[in-house]
């Protein structure tokens, strides 16, 4: 999310370091969401608003609507077996691309701009806001690709992915499941 602001901005992470006083390794964690912006501290906050030239509550309210965004925050209360298709067809494209761009760049299929927008974009998931299915599904895609534990290295906030136990009730993807891909049955995902 920070790496579109500095896009947009025209600067670095080193040079917004610089700008704002807030040291490089800090600012490094917050762009790269390892550290949570909102709890950052007020001073730290609104020292990297003035360097980036924003309003401090501009930036907040960025950071939140770029999460209530994305599709694997949204809440699942009403979803039916479409909604959640299209969040795996969602998350299997982000993935993808990330698996691509890190484990096998010969065969790269997107360009380097999207390649690090969904870099940037995994990287900044915020594991303890997903529910129970959202995890599954993803733990069922990067073990369908075989590249759980690749992926979790890569992406420390996922970490717990490893740990993921399958759903008690049996979730369905698809109106009329398959059931051809085992990494999603052991999850107990109908595909």
């Amino acid at each position: 999310m920070f790496e579109d602001i500095l896009d947009e901005k025209k600067i670095n992470m080193l040079q917004l370091s610089q700008r704002s006083g807030v040291g490089y390794n800090y600012v490094f964690k917050i762009i790269k969401n390892q550290t949570d912006f909102g709890r950052c501290g007020i001073e730290t906050a609104s020292r990297l608003a003035t360097a980036l030239d924003m309003d401090l509550n501009g930036i907040y309210d960025y950071n939140r609507s770029y999460f209530q965004k994305k599709i694997y925050y949204q809440d699942q209360t009403d979803w039916d077996c479409q909604m959640y298709g299209a969040l795996n067809a969602e998350l299997n494209k982000l993935f993808l691309i990330a698996i691509e761009y890190h484990f096998s760049p010969k065969y790269k299929s997107r360009d380097e701009a999207s390649c690090r927008y969904a870099d940037m974009e995994i990287s900044c998931i915020k594991y303890d806001r997903l529910s129970e299915q959202t995890k599954c599904i993803m733990v069922a895609i990067l073990n369908q690709q075989k590249r759980l534990k690749d992926f979790i290295a890569k992406y420390p906030n996922l970490k717990s992915l490893k740990d993921q136990e399958p759903l008690t009730d049996t979730l369905y993807i698809s109106s009329e499941p398959y059931y051809i891909f085992s990494a999603y049955t052991d999850m107990n995902i109908a595909y």
